[in-house]
């Protein structure tokens, strides 16, 4: 079992299929990549995996646990949560701090781990 999973998400925007039938493994201990060309479906899809956007098929799992039809907010109570390309820092603070705000947001009990 994989730490995220998706399972054969497609996405449609009316006649234009945005992302079609993907399946990924994010494994526990290990960097997976996501690339492509602009326009290829890469944000569509981390917007799928974060909740942002229903797939119109197929799903996604976390540790086994189908989180297809969950929240945002419930995602990230779950661990999984993620940033977007114009990235919003508090530039006075740390970084430690930077993620113990976003923890506290999504409270989550402890990033000293």
């Amino acid at each position: 079992m994989s730490l995220l999973e998706v399972r054969g998400v497609m996405v449609r925007f009316g006649g234009v299929m945005a992302v079609g039938g993907v399946d990924l493994d994010a494994e526990v201990g290990q960097v997976t990549g996501l690339i492509g060309p602009n326009g290829a479906g890469k944000t569509t899809l981390f917007n799928v995996i974060s909740g942002m956007q229903e797939p119109t098929a197929g799903n996604v799992l976390v540790s086994g646990v189908d989180i297809t039809g969950e929240a945002p907010h419930k995602r990230a109570k779950r661990g999984l949560a993620r940033t977007f390309q114009r990235l919003e820092l508090f530039w006075s603070l740390s970084v430690r701090d930077n993620v113990r705000v976003a923890a506290e947001l999504a409270a989550v009990p402890d990033v000293d781990g």
